[in-house]
């Protein structure tokens, strides 16, 4: 079998080639810097020059392959040029499927979000009720885009399963949306806690999640993915107990502030360049406080949440071992 990842060197296509390396065949990885990217991936892993805002370097990627998992993605809620979320999540799927496509790549497994479904604040997200509306940040809209282009695709007789996750976390060798969260409450640079919460899993059921897309998915069909729900006072206070250093849970803003805060410091960052606290599209996810009814993956595909205390463990234990949490005083 010989299979290629998209966003390799990122926190879920990093999981998918760890996981495929210990399966036999070939694994491919398309990455914009060969020598970083040897530096995060397994050994054996074929590195292959490619962005996938390049089409052209595409094609020599996708040659005899026959699954694609792509995971590729600018996963980030806040980039002081927004229009990079449609360059990447929505003309970067366009031409890492229209290759696939011309390679004839037998399935192809995407990597989108939850986001792309509706409900109301605080209600569950299931895979029918997809959002016909446009979301209020430029990256869901731009991931909204990327599933529709898919889909025309699909139609044209491409076979393509989606994977729509929660806020993911874990090991890897990036650290944005939720590992930045940990990294935040670990190093004791969050003064107080956005209130709402998030539908979060851990990095490797995912992983798992995929692989079985590729092997059984329906085409056409979307799966979401998530262990549990957190407020973000829960997972604050279940990072620093498994820290075990006495750490105080930062306390809740009142969101009248954080709206306040999160406009207002948008555009300071974009003209003075840098990243602000909480951007707005951060805090309308955190707001919208959103379930997830994983039932479907745990059916079909055989997704086992993993338990919040165990992911929560294993990855403060694995950014411990990287360097990335300083020394606190007890």
């Amino acid at each position: 079998m010989n299979v290629l990842v998209t966003g390799a060197t990122g926190l879920i296509g990093n999981a998918i080639v760890r996981r495929l390396q210990g399966r036999g065949g070939r694994v491919r990885a398309l990455v914009r810097d060969p020598e970083r990217a040897a530096r995060v991936l397994p050994a054996g892993v074929d590195l292959v020059r490619g962005d996938v805002t390049e089409p052209d370097s595409l094609p020599a990627a996708m040659k005899e392959v026959e699954w694609l998992f792509h995971a590729a993605g600018m996963p980030e809620q806040w980039q002081p040029d927004s229009s990079i979320f449609d360059r990447v999540n929505r003309q970067g799927t366009v031409n890492v499927l229209r290759a696939a496509q011309a390679a004839r790549v037998k399935r192809v497994v995407y990597t989108s979000t939850m986001d792309v479904f509706a409900a109301p604040r605080g209600g569950t997200l299931v895979e029918t009720n997809i959002d016909t509306e446009p979301k209020p940040t430029a990256y869901e809209r731009s991931k909204q885009d990327a599933e529709r282009e898919a889909e025309t695709l699909r139609r044209e007789g491409l076979e393509l399963v989606y994977v729509n996750p929660g806020a993911v976390y874990g090991p890897s060798p990036v650290h944005v949306g939720l590992n930045s969260f940990f990294l935040q409450v670990l190093n004791r640079k969050v003064p107080a806690l956005p209130p709402g919460g998030m539908p979060v899993a851990y990095v490797d059921g995912v992983a798992d999640a995929h692989l079985a897309a590729a092997e059984r998915g329906v085409p056409g069909e979307r799966y979401l993915l998530a262990d549990t729900h957190v407020s973000n006072t829960e997972l604050a206070r279940e990072i620093l107990r498994v820290e075990g250093a006495g750490g105080r849970v930062p306390p809740t803003a009142p969101e009248a502030l954080m709206k306040l805060l999160s406009a207002a410091s948008a555009p300071l960052a974009r003209t003075f360049g840098f990243t602000p606290l909480i951007a707005p599209g951060q805090l309308s996810f955190l707001l919208w406080d959103a379930r997830v009814d994983a039932s479907k993956a745990r059916r079909e595909l055989g997704f086992t949440p993993t338990p919040l205390a165990q992911g929560v463990e294993r990855t403060v234990a694995f950014l411990r071992q990287e360097g990335l949490v300083r020394a606190v005083r007890q």
